[in-house]
């Protein structure tokens, strides 16, 4: 999948979004989807009123910014040449108009150099002088910006929640020695027992519960790049949420005046419990659980859960 700060999509799902899109915003100007199958000869829809074609492309995995820009330039240039393979299926399917602008319709454009190369192509399609197209025949590169008020109004009338992040949600990294988090969550912890200090158990106690925080906190990014790899569109949702509560949890610890463990299990709570309703059914109730538990530990050894 391709997570944008809209949403995570692969190809099938990015032309089913943009599929929506069109027929929402041109309307009235006779928009048309073209069928997949048996091929799209390079347009996935067209204008009957105002010639203009569409085509969709979204990669399926994650690429560098050299990456991307060479997909999206050698999908650019074999889906123009389409245009002359197909001609006659699409002078077919178009009839009378003349397409006067074709759109390539990718989640992100961030090259110049394809900005380039759509104009080096615009002017040797023109030289091959098909019936299907305007002697003016023009590329338009539209990224997901272009679409974003029809992309949010598709999603609330899907009762989906608006996506208003600038940039991908992504965890603050933990660049610090293992050992620097490890003496936090023990610090933490012998905070958290301190009611049972006296207590004949409580070298085992907290023995214990050191073991089992550090291991969840060590666990969390591999539990978290599982949910990336099955779900990559709710894995988004979730990081979101994460962010957005993890500032509930500094205010929260810095205004605290009870005990630390009343902290915690408040913080793992609250969070299980937002999990669970914002995400639910793909997060049942042990999975919010695994959620809370594996965050608590993170931000008990980064500190954003702190009794200081």
């Amino acid at each position: 999948m391709f997570t944008t700060s809209y949403g995570a999509f692969d190809g099938n799902s990015w032309e089913a979004l943009c599929q929506q899109v069109f027929r929402r915003k041109y309307r009235a100007e006779e928009y048309q989807a073209i069928q997949a199958s048996p091929g799209d000869f390079g347009l996935e829809g067209f204008t009957l009123k105002t010639g203009f074609g569409f085509q969709c492309y979204c990669p399926d995995k994650h690429y560098t910014r050299t990456e991307l820009y060479q997909a999206q330039r050698d999908k650019i240039t074999r889906d123009l040449g389409k245009l002359r393979i197909y001609e006659k299926d699409i002078r077919d399917l178009i009839g009378s108009t003349k397409i006067r602008r074709w759109a390539f319709v990718t989640p992100e454009v961030d090259k110049h150099a394809l900005v380039a190369h759509a104009r080096t192509k615009e002017q040797e399609v023109r030289t091959w002088n098909l019936s299907i197209l305007d002697p003016d025949f023009t590329i338009l590169l539209y990224d997901g910006e272009t679409y974003l008020l029809e992309i949010n109004e598709i999603r609330t009338a899907a009762g989906e929640a608006l996506v208003l992040d600038d940039e991908t949600p992504a965890l603050t990294q933990a660049a610090l020695p293992i050992e620097t988090y490890e003496a936090n969550v023990i610090r933490k912890n012998e905070a958290r027992l301190a009611a049972v200090r006296a207590s004949p158990r409580y070298q085992t106690r907290l023995s214990q519960l050191n073991r089992q925080t550090i291991e969840s906190f060590l666990e969390t990014d591999s539990f978290l790049r599982k949910v990336e790899k099955n779900a990559p569109a709710t894995f988004v949702r979730l990081i979101s949420l994460i962010n957005e509560y993890e500032k509930y949890v500094v205010e929260t610890s810095a205004a605290w005046t009870g005990t630390p463990e009343a902290l915690t299990e408040k913080v793992r709570d609250g969070l299980e419990q937002k999990v669970f309703r914002s995400l639910s059914p793909a997060f049942d109730e042990a999975n919010a659980a695994r959620v809370a538990r594996h965050m608590v530990a993170r931000w008990l050894a980064l500190c954003e859960l702190d009794y200081d």
